[in-house]
C-alpha cells in the first residue's frame, strides 16, 4: 500500500493496517484533545473548523482512487485504537465485502443541469424585431420564460437522465435536492457509477447528449471521477 504524508489537522502517522484477505483500512492517529466528543460537538458548529478537516479527509480518500475497490468512511469516524477499528471492520465484514464488490473497478461521476434563466432571457431579447407584433410576441415570451421554459427544461433534464443511466452500472437521482424549493432552478442532480475503464466513453456521451442544451437555457456541470460516495449506503 502506498503511504501518504498528509491527513487531518493535528494528526500523525497516517497508515494502512491490514484487515485480511487483501483488505486494508487507512487510519490516522489524532489527539484526543482536538477530537474528543466535547471537541467535536464544539467544532461541528464552526464551518472554519470543519472545512479543513473535511478537505483533508477527502484528499486522503481520493489519493486511493486507483485502488481496485474503495469504500470511504464518513469524516470523523473515530476509534480508540487500531484494534477497535479492525474489530469494527471485521464485525461488518459481510456487508463491507458486498459493497466493495459492487464498486470494484468503478468510479462515480456527478451530473448537474441548472436552468439558466438569465441566459434564456438574453437569447430571446437578442432576437431582432421588425414590427410591433413581433415586439409584443417577444415580450409575452419573456414573461413566460419562468413558467414555460422551466417546464421544458425539466422535461429535457428527465430525458438526459434516462439516456445516461443505461451507460452506467448504477445511477441515482437526488430529487430531494432538485425539489428543495418551489420553482427550483436545479433541474438534475444525479450520480452515476461507471466502470473506470469506460469513463472516457461516458464523458463523451455526456458531451454529445448535452451539447445543445445551452441554447435551451440549461447550464451543464459534469464532475468526477469521485470515490463512489452515493453507492455504498
Amino acid at each position: 500500500m502506498r503511504r501518504i504524508s498528509e491527513g487531518m489537522p493535528g494528526g500523525q502517522d497516517l497508515r494502512a493496517i491490514e484487515v485480511g484477505e487483501n483488505l486494508w483500512a487507512i487510519v490516522q492517529s489524532v489527539p484526543e484533545a482536538g477530537y474528543s466528543e466535547t471537541a467535536l460537538t464544539r467544532g461541528l458548529q464552526n464551518l472554519d473548523w470543519v472545512g479543513p478537516r473535511a478537505i483533508a479527509h477527502e484528499r486522503v480518500i481520493e489519493s486511493f482512487l486507483s485502488a481496485r475497490a474503495l469504500l470511504p468512511m464518513p469524516v470523523f469516524t473515530l476509534f480508540t485504537s487500531d484494534d477497535r477499528a479492525l474489530q469494527h471492520v471485521r464485525s461488518d465484514g459481510v456487508r463491507i465485502r458486498r459493497l466493495l464488490k459492487r464498486v470494484e473497478g468503478r468510479v462515480e461521476w456527478g451530473l448537474r443541469l441548472t436552468f439558466d434563466e438569465k441566459g434564456a432571457r438574453a437569447k430571446v431579447s437578442s432576437r431582432p424585431v421588425t414590427s410591433g407584433t413581433e415586439f409584443l410576441a417577444r415580450k409575452r415570451e419573456m414573461l413566460g420564460i419562468n413558467r414555460t421554459r422551466l417546464k421544458e427544461a425539466q422535461g429535457i433534464a428527465d430525458r438526459v437522465y434516462k439516456s445516461m443511466s443505461p451507460l452506467a452500472t448504477a445511477a441515482q437521482r437526488r430529487t430531494s435536492l432538485e425539489r428543495a424549493a418551489p420553482g427550483s432552478r436545479l433541474l438534475l442532480d444525479a450520480a452515476f457509477l461507471v466502470s473506470a475503464g469506460k469513463s472516457g466513453a461516458f464523458r463523451s456521451a455526456v458531451r454529445r447528449e448535452t451539447r445543445d442544451l445551452r441554447a435551451a437555457g440549461i447550464a451543464v456541470s459534469l464532475t468526477g471521477p469521485w470515490p463512489p460516495y452515493n453507492f455504498i449506503a
